[in-house]
């Protein structure tokens, strides 16, 4: 497949958002997931690694710092990071499955995440208790229900600690507009729940690891990646994250974005240097892109953050197959 935008110069501008991977070791063994984390998942970030990271973190004082995996929570250098991250006023964000804060040796991180501001962007796939432990394994809703009235009990999402919850398809097609999905999301797990957040992020399942052998093994592989391809939209090249956003892995090396990450696609021109080691004030590398970065651009676009436009946004298009949860 020809990748539409293979001849422009997309280059990173200023790095607003450092993601780091902690590592694949989950709780959890989801079928969508790109970095193929499960309970066995043995590339994990130790102690010095941490160390070197959070000293170059703190000397370049991004805009935010988000943590991810596998469950990050699984690492423990998380704490240290946020704890020192929190002292010098670094905002710090977590990516969470949610099940792992209903589990007791993880349960308290619920504190130290509310004591430090942490912004939580925990993923829940459905409102649908069905379809979401379809995807993620049965129990799962009820684990995150759980938790997220636990997180709301503490000011998560109706208060002044921020909450966004993350939809991904269930299977082979893109979401739904946001809007009215969110507005979904608010009135039934407000009605049933009891549970408030603040925004719903809605990403498009990237074609690789999990998920693309999924696709694979339902022969839908090459139907996906035609739906991505014909909903291509050049407006979202503008505003793909990969532009202020790099992701660090367990080791330190650097990537343009997380599926990068997971592709073993490094950073061009940095391929041998640790995050640590990079003059931030002289970075302006060219962006990889191959076939799977169709999911950020179809339609509206898609980020770690949501759509990329906005039905007000003078490039919006609509003209993705859409389906509920």
């Amino acid at each position: 497949m020809t990748v539409l935008w293979e001849n422009k110069d997309i280059r990173k501008a200023s790095v607003e958002t450092i993601q780091i991977n902690l590592g694949n070791r989950c709780n959890q063994r989801c079928l969508h997931c790109h970095i193929d984390a499960s309970p066995d998942g043995d590339k994990n970030m130790d102690k010095k690694t941490a160390i070197y990271v959070l000293e170059k973190l703190i000397a370049i004082t991004p805009s935010i710092v988000e943590f991810t995996g596998g469950a990050p929570e699984m690492n423990p250098n998380l704490q240290m990071f946020i704890e020192e991250l929190w002292r010098k006023g670094i905002n710090t964000a977590v990516r969470t499955n949610l099940t792992i804060l209903d589990m007791h040796d993880y349960s308290p991180m619920i504190d130290l995440y509310a004591n430090c501001k942490v912004k939580i962007i925990a993923s829940l796939p459905c409102y649908s208790k069905n379809n979401t432990d379809r995807q993620r394994g049965s129990g799962v809703f009820d684990k995150c229900i759980r938790v997220l009235q636990r997180l709301n009990a503490v000011g998560y999402g109706n208060g002044s600690l921020e909450l966004d919850l993350v939809y991904n398809p269930s299977g082979s097609y893109l979401p739904p507009p946001v809007e009215n999905l969110e507005n979904d999301y608010r009135k039934i797990l407000k009605k049933s729940y009891g549970i408030e957040f603040n925004k719903l992020i809605t990403i498009t399942n990237s074609p690789i690891g999990k998920f693309k052998m999924q696709l694979i093994n339902s022969g839908n592989f090459e139907s996906y990646m035609r739906l991505l391809a014909n909903n291509f939209n050049a407006d979202t090249l503008n505003h793909i994250m990969c532009r202020h956003l790099i992701s660090i892995d367990y080791s330190g090396y650097i990537y343009d974005c997380d599926f990068n990450l997971a592709l073993g696609i490094k950073t061009k021109g940095y391929e041998y240097t640790k995050f640590w080691e990079i003059d931030f004030n002289n970075f302006n590398p060219e962006i990889i892109c191959a076939e799977h970065c169709y999911a950020c651009t179809a339609s509206s676009g898609s980020s770690c953050n949501g759509v990329l436009l906005r039905k007000n946004d003078a490039a919006f298009n609509t003209h993705a197959d859409c389906s509920t949860c």
